[in-house]
């Protein structure tokens, strides 16, 4: 009898088991967090944005990048999303809660008229309208940082902001969002953001552009071999170089897909079975591509009934033997708000030409099935 204690599992967007790979886009951010500390002007340089498919491994790497930067004494790091930014006084709550400061952050962006446009004793920042004229900050923000500068918690200090799921932000956000990526509040801010493939237009349309952006691709062999060997034995479960292999094939370097493989191997280590049997392989294979098909089932529920208004572009796209269609197209197909529905959750990915894919080739295999079994469930429940 097997006598192991069992290993705990994780949470979906959890830590990975073993971080891989990514080291030209951890080169980009080191140099310029590097940048960020000695350079009193360098969040003028605008924001990083990484961007890439649902399951490249974006929010794996921004909180990689965040611990390895909190380990300087110099840097504090602070993790938002897009409704963090919703509110002027609440991101600059945030920012002072960040450096430890929260009291004086509040204090010096609400006594000097001067900067922060107080009217009998009312900051002007709780009327500030949504600037979207395209290229200039809100000045409401941009000038309650500016009044900060002199608090001692900026002190030979950095301070690195994380933005995920950037895509979904809106225009209660944006002007927030202008004065990060605009960097005129001269504080000593790195923001980094990440997002689906289409981030960069939206971000765009809100007045946001000109930014160093990042196409993420799917890890090399070797580093997904690694991630998941490695990822294993980090939690004593030995694997067979061999059998690594086939679960790296599998997962077809997505480090989301990873780590499906890495929690299923664990589940059948913790029933006391040998996680390089044959049966064992072929029931982590299994049970890795069930979590991935569950996790498309995820993305396409959260369009709350609109996924079933796709089957007629899927099968355009099949009957073309096409992987992408026009945007204009897939529109007059589903309509505006399907189609907009189905960007917004990361179903269907869009480039820079507007031209739209399924973006991972097992999800267009999975949509495809989906749509033959709507169409054969449909009729089986036509009258004859």
């Amino acid at each position: 009898m097997d006598n192991r204690p069992p290993i705990p599992e994780q949470s979906e967007r959890g830590p990975p088991s073993h971080f891989a790979g990514r080291e030209a886009e951890l080169t980009l951010m080191r140099r310029r967090l590097d940048v960020a500390l000695t350079d009193p002007k360098a969040a003028m340089r605008g924001m990083l944005l990484l961007t890439g498919v649902p399951g490249i491994g974006k929010t794996f790497l921004l909180d990689h990048f965040a611990t390895h930067a909190a380990g300087n004494k110099r840097v504090r790091v602070l993790p938002l999303n897009p409704t963090h930014l919703t509110s002027a006084e609440g991101l600059l709550a945030l920012i002072g809660e960040a450096l430890g400061d929260k009291g004086k952050f509040a204090k010096r962006a609400g006594v000097d008229d001067k900067v922060t446009g107080v009217r009998a004793g009312v900051p002007g920042v709780l009327t500030a309208g949504v600037n979207l004229d395209g290229h200039r900050p809100s000045l409401d923000f941009v000038h309650m940082l500016q009044a900060t500068i002199g608090l001692g918690a900026w002190r030979n200090k950095a301070l690195v902001v994380t933005i995920d799921e950037v895509q979904s932000m809106d225009a209660r956000s944006a002007p927030q969002m202008q004065a990060l990526h605009f960097g005129q509040h001269g504080c000593p801010i790195l923001t980094i953001a990440a997002g689906l493939q289409h981030s960069q237009s939206v971000l765009s349309d809100f007045g946001v552009s000109r930014m160093t952006s990042h196409r993420m691709k799917p890890l090399s062999g070797a580093e997904s071999h690694q991630a998941i060997y490695h990822g294993l034995r980090k939690l004593g479960v030995e694997v067979a170089e061999d059998v690594a292999e086939r679960f790296a094939v599998a997962s077809m370097g997505f480090p989301q897909h990873i780590q499906m493989h890495i929690d299923a191997a664990r589940r059948v280590h913790n029933e006391g079975r040998d996680v390089n049997a044959p049966k064992a392989v072929d029931d982590v294979l299994g049970m890795g591509r069930q979590a991935r098909e569950d996790y498309y089932s995820g993305r396409l529920m959260a369009m709350r009934g609109g996924a079933e208004k796709l089957v007629p572009l899927v099968e355009c796209m099949v009957e073309r033997e096409t992987g992408a269609i026009a945007h204009d197209e897939a529109e007059t197909m589903v309509g505006s708000e399907v189609l907009n529905a189905a960007v917004q959750r990361g179903v269907l990915t869009q480039d820079e030409l507007g031209l739209l894919s399924f973006g991972i080739s097992s999800f267009r295999t999975y949509m495809i099935r989906q749509a033959r079994c709507f169409r054969a469930t449909t009729a089986a429940k036509s009258p004859a």
